[in-house]
């Protein structure tokens, strides 16, 4: 008769998603994972295949907990109005209080970078919530402009993602979001 599990695994796939936020894929050896999961070798093993199969869990926990949230909360009329809740979006990505650092960049972006290339399933999931944001963006485009020709509002989404996603990755270097008021002003 086996063991029961000895952990919480929402617990330690948020670990891994940490560990994995700040140090990326490739940066995070087994023991920093295990530490960062606390969990031992066995234990991992015993519930995990490998680390790829955590960090796609971590990505996943990612959008679950870090990105619907947030495309939840700009959706959501009763939170303010459309452009201050777009404002609020990209604000809210890099000034959030559960961020694990700072210059750290958005989860999601780092994935793109540094896994999807070579990774045909990080890859398809980074696409999918990549479209999620797409159609989160279009639709408070759609709301701030309502007359605009629906071409239009799918060219400007395509640039706010692009912004989004472009800025965290100068992000990690330290680049400042202070002027996102401005930069969306601009295509807005």
């Amino acid at each position: 008769m086996s063991r029961p599990r000895q952990f919480d695994e929402t617990d330690a796939i948020e670990g891994a998603m940490i560990i994995f936020w700040k140090r990326g894929y490739a940066g995070t050896n087994m023991p920093d994972l295990l530490d960062a999961m606390s969990l031992t070798r066995g234990s991992f093993y015993k519930a995990f295949e490998d680390k790829h199969s955590v960090y796609l869990r971590a990505l996943d926990h990612y959008d679950d907990t870090r990105m619907a949230r947030a495309l939840n909360q700009m959706a959501d009329p009763a939170t303010g109005g459309a452009r201050e809740r777009l404002l609020s979006f990209f604000l809210r990505t890099e000034y959030h209080a559960a961020k694990p650092a700072r210059k750290v960049g958005c989860f999601l972006c780092n994935a793109l970078v540094e896994m999807a290339p070579f990774d045909e399933i990080c890859a398809t999931r980074c696409a999918e919530i990549s479209a999620r944001l797409h159609q989160a963006l279009s639709s408070v485009l759609l709301e701030m402009m309502p007359e605009s020709d629906p071409a239009v509002i799918k060219r400007k989404a395509t640039a706010l993602q692009r912004l989004y996603l472009g800025s965290h990755a100068m992000g990690r270097m330290g680049a400042s979001f202070d002027e996102w008021s401005q930069m969306l002003d601009e295509i807005v």
